[in-house]
């Protein structure tokens, strides 16, 4: 079903547009002045956001294959919004080849990325495009990972430090992380993923002004930031809320409980039905993520950088509709599996709005 007045040359598909980061993205592109075609699964959902702004919309669940290919075609991409993407993705990416339609999503999940990096030649052929995690997770990491590389080309580890302040989280980012609740953390050793209990190292380190404690977790550039430096040895630390980071040490038996699916769908039924949508507009005001890099490589050489973006959603919402843009202009250049930075290149984040960086740092950091 559409709302009257449909434009059909509308060129790209915002799927999950009334969740949280959904409705995030909507404003931020039409603030920039490029309206999507609104889609989800919900047509009651989008009814009702297509009232507000005016926009045409079309419903697809996921598991209709022909609601899929009827959404998208005649489409130049889609911006995925609808998580848990290991759940989202494989129906979507299938349409997608299926209709020659470029693939972006919002992603932080490692298997997402590993999935779609090795449907890098299928899509390559199909001159579609494959490029997800072009939010939080993992622009500005990824481009501070593709700083470092090119500041030190012989750097054989990497280690990425995360750290939000004033944030929130979003009902739909806590269900993928109580979904994954069961899986261990995972660094990249050799260039092999490896799973390790989560925070198993933990590291001092000043962020922001203060003095932090971070955390060795599971988080997608694990994944993206081989892909884009080719480094071998990767591992990512986080700050961690309180309740959470009191958790990690009773890790084995919250895995023993939450192994059952019914128990995860329980959890996530809870956090869907208890909690307010996402941060407020004054919290996401407030925020700010800082990211610092470590580089090294056997020699004893080493390099450092930080980044400091807005709060974590805002952020994902200028950069998505930043890399919807970019994609319009290049769209017959480029196909098969990319990260934003080996796309864009490691300066593109210094382009969004709020952004600053690379700014240098102390290299005497522990490795």
């Amino acid at each position: 079903m559409r709302a009257r007045g449909e434009d059909r040359t509308m060129a790209w598909v915002l799927y999950g547009a009334y969740g949280y980061t959904g409705r995030l993205i909507l404003q931020e592109a039409l603030r920039q002045g490029i309206p999507p075609l609104l889609a989800g699964r919900n047509p009651r959902a989008l009814q009702a956001l297509a009232q507000e702004t005016g926009l045409p919309y079309q419903a697809a669940p996921l598991e209709d294959p022909e609601a899929l290919d009827r959404l998208l075609r005649g489409r130049r991409l889609v911006l995925h919004a609808a998580g848990p993407f290991e759940i989202t993705m494989p129906p979507m990416l299938a349409a997608c080849l299926r209709q020659g339609v470029h693939y972006l999503d919002i992603t932080g999940e490692i298997a997402v990325f590993e999935h779609l990096a090795q449907r890098h030649e299928d899509a390559r052929r199909r001159g579609v495009l494959l490029l997800p995690g072009v939010g939080l997770d993992v622009v500005p990491s990824d481009c501070l990972a593709a700083h470092l590389k090119a500041h030190l080309p012989s750097a054989t580890h990497l280690r990425l430090v995360i750290c939000s302040t004033r944030a929130g989280v979003s009902r739909g980012t806590l269900r993928t992380m109580v979904l994954n609740l069961h899986r261990p953390s995972a660094v990249r050793r050799d260039g092999r993923i490896v799973d390790i209990p989560p925070g198993d190292t933990v590291l001092e380190m000043v962020l922001g002004g203060r003095t932090r404690r971070v955390y060795r977790v599971r988080w997608g550039d694990v994944s993206t930031a081989y892909h884009t430096t080719g480094i071998p040895n990767i591992e990512v630390f986080m700050c961690l809320p309180r309740p959470l980071a009191r958790l990690l040490p009773w890790w084995p038996w919250v895995k023993a409980l939450v192994r059952f699916p019914a128990v995860r769908r329980l959890l996530a039924a809870g956090v869907r039905w208890l909690l307010p949508p996402g941060p407020s507009e004054a919290q996401r005001a407030r925020g700010r993520v800082f990211f610092e890099g470590h580089a090294w490589d056997p020699e004893g050489r080493r390099v450092c950088a930080r980044l400091e973006t807005p709060e974590g959603y805002t952020l994902t919402a200028r950069a998505a509709v930043a890399a919807v843009k970019e994609v319009f202009t290049r769209a017959e250049e480029v196909s098969g599996f990319q990260t934003p930075a080996r796309l864009f290149g490691p300066s593109w984040v210094l382009s969004l709005e709020g952004v600053v960086g690379f700014s240098p740092c102390a290299t005497d950091f522990p490795v």
